[in-house]
């Protein structure tokens, strides 16, 4: 994973070099008032040709990494969710419901389309929030608005994405990192809605090395020419430090508060680490 991110780098970096065609057109204007017009358009020719070489030899080599980047976050499978097995909060799951969820689907496409905007940080000061049911159905109403959407089980601790949708998982995010697997091995399509989700399969013991690590970085990296919007379902920032972590992998973070549970001291707390523009907004969870 980490050599193809590099030649991705490399080609990116070297394909928006400038090139000397610029140079070439005025060369050969001067030249050709000094009366070796055509000795210096052959040169000038030459010079373009082998220009041009280079430039599709440049574009064949970021064409080549782009593809390898596709086969290696391909979602290793497609699984279609039983929806009598799936978690009860998962409204948006179903057709006639999750007409909230839409709503803020919308809030966040307009919001993309102002400011950059793709990898979101979905927290909860603590756990039992609703967090992952937010996220899950934020990125279920997000498909059917034609996004391309991935979620990320990044609460290593009491990860739930596969619970909640009824399923199982030979490979995981914390597995595909530790043994150097490509990133699609851990990516699951969840059919008929048309979202992919990167799950932890069980807690991991090392959250705050993995989360850390050249390899998680590279991964996002990776993955992340493939959609419109990374959601990423992450531990609750007062119990565990790994939020901070995952704060500079992200571009904003929404956050989720249970009505009648969460303290305004706790939702200071929560926000604190957090930049001013980071703030995406809150949801308000199990409003009467």
């Amino acid at each position: 994973m980490g050599k193809v991110y590099e030649a991705l780098r490399k080609a990116e970096v070297e394909g928006h070099a400038a090139g000397w065609s610029s140079f070439a057109v005025e060369h050969t204007l001067t030249s050709a008032s000094n009366g070796n017009g055509h000795k210096d358009d052959f040169i000038d020719y030459s010079l373009n040709a082998l220009d041009g070489v280079e430039i599709e030899e440049r574009n064949r080599e970021i064409a080549a990494a782009q593809a390898e980047r596709k086969s290696l976050t391909k979602p290793s499978r497609e699984v279609t969710v039983d929806t009598a097995r799936i978690a009860p909060p998962l409204t948006a799951f179903h057709t006639d419901a999750g007409e909230e969820y839409n709503r803020l689907a919308v809030t966040l496409i307009a919001t993309a389309g102002e400011r950059p905007l793709k990898r979101v940080l979905v927290a909860s000061a603590q756990h039992g929030e609703g967090r992952t049911s937010i996220t899950l159905n934020l990125a279920c109403s997000l498909a059917r608005a034609q996004r391309r959407v991935l979620v990320i089980d990044a609460d290593l601790h009491r990860p739930s994405l596969l619970r909640f949708l009824g399923l199982s998982a030979d490979v995981g995010l914390a597995d595909a990192l530790k043994n150097g697997l490509p990133a699609g091995s851990a990516v699951i399509r969840i059919q008929p809605f048309g979202f992919d989700v990167l799950p932890t399969r069980e807690q991991v013991k090392n959250p705050a090395e993995l989360l850390s690590s050249v390899s998680f970085g590279e991964m996002l990296e990776l993955l992340e020419p493939n959609y419109d919007f990374i959601l990423f379902d992450s531990p609750p920032p007062l119990t565990v430090a790994d939020s901070s972590l995952l704060i500079r992998h992200t571009d904003a973070t929404l956050l989720v508060i249970r009505s009648g549970k969460t303290t305004s001291g706790q939702i200071g707390r929560a926000v604190a680490p957090l930049a001013q523009e980071k703030i995406l907004g809150v949801v308000l969870n199990r409003a009467a």
